[in-house]
């Protein structure tokens, strides 16, 4: 296998895998702090937000990758084989638009002045850090959308012949 492969197929599952792990590890380390030693971390919590933050986005991602995102398929269910393609050709575009005006749009919050400027409080680290989740994140689903766009525009084009 490829190493762009092996990207593909597990870059959001093993960054967002090794996030899990480490907020495990940090929230075990601040109630033992807290509750064994009398001295909390002051730190734990807000790297404990700005990774779970992170930890989301790439959750997206990889919930556009596997396809395991929440449908209603009321509607769909009631269409054939070709008709089913199509509203999910529909329906990706839509998210694909929704995913790149996302993007474009949380990247100029952040290349805000009022926003570039800031830092967090405890842990004195950029807020574009942070921010930039959101366009990482609504980044890498647009490309899974795509791939899926891809899969299914194939799907189509096995069913007309």
């Amino acid at each position: 296998m490829s190493v762009i492969k092996w990207i593909d197929l597990n870059a959001e599952k093993l960054l967002a895998s090794l996030l899990l792990a480490a907020i495990v590890l940090l929230i075990f380390g601040n109630v033992f702090m807290r509750y064994v030693m009398n001295a909390s971390l002051s730190w734990g919590e807000e790297l404990t937000l700005w990774m779970f933050v992170w930890f989301v986005w790439l959750g997206v991602s990889y919930a556009f990758h596997t396809g395991d995102h929440v449908r209603i398929t009321v509607l769909r269910d009631f269409l054939n084989e070709r008709a089913r393609l199509m509203a999910d050709v529909v329906i990706a575009l839509l998210v694909l638009g929704f995913l790149i005006v996302l993007t474009l749009e949380c990247i100029k919050l952040i290349r805000m002045p009022f926003v570039a400027s800031q830092s967090s409080v405890v842990l004195g680290l950029p807020i574009p850090i942070l921010y930039a989740s959101a366009p990482v994140g609504a980044g890498l689903s647009a490309i899974r959308v795509v791939q899926h766009l891809i899969r299914t525009l194939r799907q189509i084009a096995e069913t007309k012949a």
